[in-house]
């Protein structure tokens, strides 16, 4: 490549990353350490693209519900901590606006997960119907005894 060609194309690769730099045109994916969670998402054109927050942990629903959440909050922290940050930067306002429109549209999954709670009415149907099996085809006056008491609270 003659020095010429060199040059040029050493401006144009500078040109197009201060270009890609200012408007966000390529699709950055960073992952932010926030209160001990990894919190990954990607943005593209200073907007966080909604659906890639906390993506690697979307087969693990406990796991992506806390991501999701600790994400929420830092969206908001960092809108906050950018709003009121006084800097001439060109980039400051940028992000302010990316975090700010996060931290205002973002939903997290919230899940909450556990043991079922038995309904009492379920469950004292449920030992009715065991009692009234374990009676069947008895004469035994415990059986029916037990029977008749479990089978009295659910009428």
């Amino acid at each position: 490549m003659d020095p010429v060609s060199y040059l040029f194309s050493a401006y144009l690769n500078l040109v197009q990353q201060q270009i890609s730099d200012i408007y966000g045109t390529e699709l950055k994916t960073v992952a932010v350490q926030y209160e001990g969670e990894s919190v990954p998402f990607s943005f593209q054109l200073w907007q966080i693209q909604q659906q890639s927050i906390c993506r690697p942990y979307e087969q693990d629903v406990r796991r992506f519900s806390q991501c999701t959440v600790k994400a929420s909050a830092l969206f908001h922290k960092l809108c906050d901590d950018l709003t009121q940050q006084d800097d001439n930067s060109w980039q400051l306002p940028k992000y302010r606006t990316m975090y700010c429109s996060a931290a205002v549209s973002y939903r997290p999954m919230i899940a909450e997960i556990g043991d079922a709670k038995q309904n009492p009415a379920k469950l004292a149907e449920r030992a009715c119907n065991q009692a009234i099996l374990a009676a069947m085809d008895s004469d035994d006056e415990t059986l029916l005894a037990q029977r008749d008491k479990a089978c009295a609270a659910v009428r």
